[in-house]
């Protein structure tokens, strides 16, 4: 028998998880897997599990949301793991499944985590942070983490929506320099992300089409501060169209790119608080996790 860790978070989404846990364990089994399922603590404990455990076994699989599934992944890469990982989203937006094709339903979701196609994809790493599609600073990307649980539960997407729009009047400008190969400049910015997804926060049309998840590239999209409100419209239009040539954005492809700042730079990454820097060093690892995606 082959056996599987199944690293699950009883209270993502809609506590989901913990109602069919019995359901996905049978599924497992029935497919040929032991299984040794451990309920999360805490990110840490993710993190220790993973990494003390993912040699042992031979297959690991993360049921949760963007928290749980940066945790496995910072456990997996620690030790360097060549294997297939599967994943299992509960969380409220799930953007990192929905990139990569991930079954939405849980019994989908457990079956395409030991029947699907590896998929080798690119990650990041910030400060010796490992994340698995995004990092952030500025307007809105605090609102995953400050977002309660309950709430979360509650409305979905929509809460990131209605507690970003409550922030409106308390947007202030960042001001930073950045450097890559490709680009560099400084300025007054109010959300800067550094991507390799196909949506953020449950809005699949932010970002331009033209994306891989294993070139080796981030998508990088530093929105300037807006002097008045027509520059505010302005934003909004561009975004619309997915106009990012126009001058109120920084938009360029890199594997890696340097963020300085006079005052410590708040970022999040994946959704969870990623620290406060003077200097933010971003880089990509092409093809270092090997994902589960689709069924073939």
């Amino acid at each position: 028998m082959k056996t599987l860790l199944l690293i699950y978070n009883p209270h993502s989404g809609l506590q989901t998880i913990s109602k069919n846990l019995h359901k996905i364990v049978d599924i497992y089994t029935a497919s040929g897997w032991d299984v040794i399922a451990h309920p999360s603590q805490s990110g840490e404990d993710i993190f220790d599990t993973a990494k003390r455990l993912c040699q042992k076994v031979d297959r690991v699989v993360a049921a949760g949301g963007d928290g749980t599934l940066n945790s496995t992944i910072n456990g997996l890469m620690a030790v360097g793991l060549q294997k297939p990982f599967g994943y299992i989203p509960c969380g409220s937006t799930n953007d990192f499944s929905h990139s990569l094709g991930i079954p939405t339903k849980l019994a989908d979701a457990a079956k395409n985590s030991v029947e699907g196609v590896p998929f080798a994809y690119d990650i990041g790493c910030m400060n010796g942070r490992y994340f698995s599609y995004v990092t952030g600073f500025g307007a809105f990307t605090d609102v995953t983490y400050t977002t309660p649980q309950e709430t979360k539960n509650a409305l979905g997407y929509f809460a990131y929506l209605i507690s970003g729009a409550a922030s409106l009047p308390n947007i202030v400008p960042y001001r930073a320099s950045f450097e890559s190969a490709e680009r560099s400049g400084e300025g007054e910015y109010i959300l800067g992300l550094v991507t390799n997804t196909l949506q953020v926060g449950g809005m699949k049309n932010l970002l331009p089409k033209d994306i891989a998840l294993n070139d080796g590239l981030f998508e990088v999209i530093l929105v300037k501060n807006p002097k008045n409100p027509l520059d505010l419209n302005k934003i909004l239009s561009s975004v619309m169209k997915k106009d990012y040539a126009a001058d109120c954005f920084e938009y360029f492809k890199t594997a890696e790119v340097t963020f300085r700042s006079e005052k410590p730079l708040a970022w999040t990454i994946d959704g969870e608080n990623g620290g406060a820097f003077y200097e933010t060093k971003i880089s990509c690892i092409k093809q270092a996790l090997s994902i589960i995606t689709k069924n073939g």
